[in-house]
């Protein structure tokens, strides 16, 4: 791309093919810069991202599954422009959303991350949508600023202030996936700086919709989920509060996967067995990402 908006929106995708023309669709591509980060998808997404948007959008191809903060980071390194949003390719925002998020941040500058309202329900189509906005509108409080300050925000959406995230980093690159948000937006307030979201902008997230639902990316997601939320709590509580909880969630989870074996539900019996592997590999401080810089989290315990 050539020119330099106010705005470049950034999607990491991976085996992402069944969703990511409906984000990508949505998008002006002649108001801002986009740029698509494939974690080494073994689907088809770049080939449809190449055959439908050509030289409209920036691919940037990983030779591995860097996971999600590391893969923004990839692009977040690259941007040029004041603001850079955040987008999971199973979610998608109109301009007109947008351009509010935008006329937020500019308008107060101690705001460093703001993002929209998430719809979760499917839209079939523009009414169904709209309908379903003016419902969450109706259960939101005034607010005269047109945004509320908040503790964190869903990273499915969100917009960054470039310049104050270029001074204190991008994403914790020791995650491979959750709890990111969390921690961004920790080190936000602890700057003294402000997570907004404004309560007239929206997006809708379809949720686990970015990559292949299977017993092994399920096993991965729940290990990470329980690794991360521990090296997170560490960060926010100390070694000490993090051990102790992750100790207790290991012994917990241990009871409740004989009662699923018992009863015979697989799906419960990953879940938990991955979250003791993950719980149990931080107890043990391994890292995420093995010594080849591979993510954790298969079949095999460690």
């Amino acid at each position: 791309m050539t020119f330099f908006p106010k705005l470049s929106i950034i999607i990491t995708t991976f085996n992402s093919s069944n969703v990511i023309l409906n984000c990508l669709n949505k998008i002006d591509l002649n108001l801002y810069n986009v740029f698509v980060v494939d974690n080494n998808s073994s689907d088809n997404t770049v080939k449809i991202i190449e055959e439908n948007f050509f030289d409209k959008i920036t691919i940037i191809k990983n030779s591995k599954n860097l996971g999600y903060g590391r893969g923004n980071n990839c692009a977040l390194r690259l941007v040029e422009s004041e603001f850079a949003m955040i987008l999971n390719p199973d979610a998608f925002i109109f301009s007109n959303s947008i351009s509010l998020i935008l006329q937020t941040l500019e308008q107060n500058p101690e705001i460093a991350i703001c993002a929209p309202l998430l719809l979760k329900k499917y839209p079939f189509d523009a009414q169904d949508f709209e309908q379903e906005i003016q419902v969450v509108k109706q259960n939101l409080r005034s607010q005269e600023n047109g945004f509320v300050s908040v503790k964190y925000v869903i990273g499915a959406c969100l917009v960054l202030r470039m310049n104050f995230f270029q001074k204190i980093g991008f994403y914790d690159e020791e995650i491979f996936l959750y709890y990111e948000d969390d921690e961004i937006c920790h080190r936000v307030i602890a700057n003294n700086k402000i997570c907004a979201i404004n309560t007239e902008a929206f997006a809708y997230h379809i949720g686990q919709g970015s990559c292949g639902k299977n017993y092994r990316n399920l096993y991965r997601r729940f290990w990470h989920r329980s690794w991360s939320k521990f090296h997170w709590k560490e960060k926010q509580k100390g070694l000490a509060n993090a051990y102790f909880s992750a100790s207790k969630l290991v012994i917990l989870y241990g009871l409740q996967s004989l009662f699923y074996i018992f009863i015979w539900k697989p799906e419960k019996i990953i879940a938990k067995t991955a979250s003791i592997a993950g719980g149990t590999a931080y107890l043990f401080r391994l890292k995420a990402f093995d010594k080849n810089d591979n993510p954790r989290g298969n079949i095999k315990l460690f």
